[in-house]
């Protein structure tokens, strides 16, 4: 368990344990999840990127393989992530060169794109400025939803299958279902009924996820929220009979609506919430799985060193290689949850 979480959630909650004073601060504590994100947003660097950061290339004798990176914004979160990748890339001495480009200047910076081999943007903003200037370099999109993904490519490229038939990847940020799953049956093994909420861009997959929650040998209680629903009505029955709840994560809107509620219910009828980000694993529920920045930086990094030009690589959906398992003592504790050591839980997570 890494100290930093653990303290955070003690010293926040450790004044009471009485769970009524726990259940309203869980109530004024859910804005600071209003979406599905890998990074927060940080103030602005004092170095700007409104040109162009380069980093040169390590000289091997053969070509650089030149890399630009869009970013969605200027903020330190951002391009630590784009530091660490390419850390790890010349960590195996091979010949890149880099460059790091702020969205907004996407469009004047037309010769440092005709000499990019592969473009990758970082964020939603990054992803639709690359995606309307359509290149023939291969793009890899990163810090995005898969359903965002799917909503940029129909604008810009008239279909999901037509953006990868046009050289475009996306490392999709948000955790399999499966995956999600797999860790609540590991966390309560007794568990049969397993409650679970859609929001309108996974509930198209509503049958697909039933069958995942069989197959882990439980009952699904599943539940389609809409923006127009009154979200403690539609979710307090679906919790009250649930032994653990999983929310997915949806637009801005739907994980608002939706994160406070979620958690205080389960402290009304102690059902652990298995969330999706380390923001909601503060706030209160028992566990997360997400990609972390590192987890990112190590995929990335793996795709570029292993040719992104190539056939195999390029036009492809993936999901995250890496990943994130982190728990909150004190929802353990409350709750009366033995846990293991989080390496356990990677280590069955990382078996197909």
């Amino acid at each position: 368990m890494k100290k930093p979480v653990k303290l955070a959630c003690r010293k926040i909650l450790s004044k009471s344990r009485d769970m009524a004073f726990l259940a309203l601060f869980l109530l004024f504590s859910v804005s600071v999840f209003a979406q599905t994100t890998l990074v927060t947003e940080s103030a602005p660097l004092t170095s700007s990127l409104s040109a162009i950061n380069t980093s040169p290339a390590i000289n091997n004798g053969d070509q650089a393989t030149n890399v630009v990176f869009i970013v969605s914004k200027d903020t330190r979160a951002y391009t630590q992530l784009v530091d660490a990748i390419q850390n790890k890339m010349l960590l195996e001495k091979q010949d890149y060169s880099f460059k790091t480009i702020l969205k907004t200047a996407v469009g004047s910076m037309e010769t440092t794109f005709r000499a990019a081999d592969v473009i990758v943007t970082l964020g939603a903003g990054a992803a639709e400025a690359v995606f309307n200037r359509k290149g023939s370099q291969p793009v890899i999109a990163l810090l995005i939803t898969d359903n965002m993904f799917s909503l940029l490519a129909d604008e810009y490229f008239g279909s999901r299958s037509q953006a990868l038939a046009s050289g475009v990847s996306v490392v999709c940020l948000e955790q399999p279902v499966e995956r999600s799953i797999k860790l609540a049956k590991l966390v309560m093994p007794a568990a049969s009924n397993l409650g679970l909420m859609l929001g309108p861009s996974s509930s198209g997959r509503l049958s697909e996820i039933e069958g995942y929650v069989k197959a882990s040998d439980m009952i699904p209680n599943l539940v389609s929220i809409k923006p127009s629903d009154n979200p403690i009505l539609v979710i307090d029955p679906v919790i009250k009979r649930s032994d653990v709840f999983i929310p997915l994560p949806d637009n801005r809107l739907i994980n608002t609506a939706t994160a406070k509620w979620i958690l205080q219910l389960s402290y009304r009828y102690k059902v652990p919430v298995i969330a999706y980000s380390k923001t909601y694993l503060n706030a209160g529920a028992l566990a997360a799985i997400y990609s972390s920045p590192d987890n990112v930086a190590r995929q990335v990094s793996d795709l570029l060193m292993k040719n992104p030009m190539s056939s195999d690589y390029v036009g492809q959906v993936y999901q995250p290689a890496y990943f994130s398992v982190e728990f909150n003592d004190y929802v353990a504790e409350n709750l009366n949850i033995h846990l293991r050591d989080e390496q356990f839980y990677l280590d069955q997570l990382s078996v197909d």
